[in-house]
């Protein structure tokens, strides 16, 4: 009997033996997700001659303009539109621009011009001289050479500029009206209306 209870207890042992595996435990913990982030942040300034304009300078989700008021031959200005990507991954900028054109106020020397409102959409388009930069490179007009500022929409609209975070791009837009620019002009309009866009790349 004992010599029996002796092999039970062995077996045991050695059963036991046979599973008694090493064993361990490691963690993984804090594995986290974070979204990039795409961030346009428009500003808008702008010069021209003194008394005649006003400067909204905009900001993160807030119009910035410039309005040029009783403008006349002679007369010359600027509006910098500085666009910084402020997230943390590349995006692409693109705009969408509409520029028009109207007659505004009729005065009687400018009814009296011959030939006047010839293109139909208003005259500044055709007397005002324009310049547009992108970080320093002409994209409309050059140096010496004023552009047509009814061809100012579709150079904005063709745009499409890679923009890093962190990175900006700045558009410098001339205008001018030469001194021999006569009556023709009285009243006219022009609006720029921008939306700048940016993508992720």
């Amino acid at each position: 009997m004992t010599l029996m209870v002796l092999g039970v207890l062995m077996l045991a042992l050695l059963i036991g033996g046979l599973y008694g595996y090493f064993d361990d435990t490691e963690t993984s913990t804090g594995n986290v997700f974070t979204a990039g982030t795409l961030n346009l942040v428009p500003s808008t300034n702008g010069t021209g001659p003194v008394g005649k304009y006003t400067v909204t300078a905009g900001g993160d989700g807030i119009n910035g303009n410039v309005v040029f008021d009783r403008i006349a031959p002679g007369d010359n200005g600027t509006i910098t539109w500085t666009l910084t990507n402020t997230g943390n991954i590349d995006g692409t900028l693109s705009m969408v621009s509409a520029v028009t054109f109207g007659e505004g106020v009729i005065t009687e020397p400018e009814s009296m011009v011959p030939g006047n409102n010839g293109g139909g959409n208003g005259d500044l388009d055709q007397y005002v001289g324009v310049k547009l930069q992108r970080d320093g490179t002409y994209i409309l007009g050059d140096a010496g050479t004023w552009g047509s500022f009814a061809n100012l929409q579709a150079t904005l609209n063709a745009e499409s500029q890679s923009l890093v975070a962190g990175g900006t791009i700045t558009y410098v837009f001339t205008w001018n009206i030469d001194s021999s620019v006569g009556n023709i002009i009285q009243g006219d309009t022009a609006n720029i209306d921008i939306t700048f866009a940016l993508a992720q790349a």
